[in-house]
């Protein structure tokens, strides 16, 4: 399959990356993904919106994004305050985790444990 004149443009950019390029679009235009079980929402929710930027299919077909659970992202906020911040991050990382694995460019990293946003006790 080729990538269309309208999906060139839409692509543009990643098409560029050498990491990606056509090749990798493509897999991405054919790589489903769906919640994982014991997800955070918030996170699972800005990790679906820049795999569907990325040009995936949420789908039950496809592969299961890793995003952290809530306990995580409770975790590494470390207040309430910071709580959707957090989930923001940790859910942009599992994005990117997942497009690694789409493309085929390294194994899948699970977020660091040791980080926290917020320097209180």
């Amino acid at each position: 399959m080729s990538l269309d004149a309208a999906a060139r443009r839409r692509y543009a950019r990643q098409l560029l990356l050498g990491e990606i390029g056509e090749s990798g679009q493509e897999r991405l235009l054919h790589a489903g993904f769906h919640r994982g079980a014991d997800t955070d929402a918030d996170a699972y929710a800005v990790a679906a919106e820049y795999l569907e930027r990325a040009g995936c299919t949420r789908n039950e077909s496809g592969a299961a994004v890793r995003a952290p659970n809530e306990s995580a992202v409770t975790r590494f906020a470390g207040t309430p305050e910071l709580r959707e911040p957090a989930a923001a991050i940790m859910g942009a990382f599992s994005a990117v985790e997942h497009l690694k694995e789409v493309l085929g460019i390294g194994g899948a990293r699970e977020f660091p444990p040791e980080l926290t946003l917020s320097t209180e006790s």
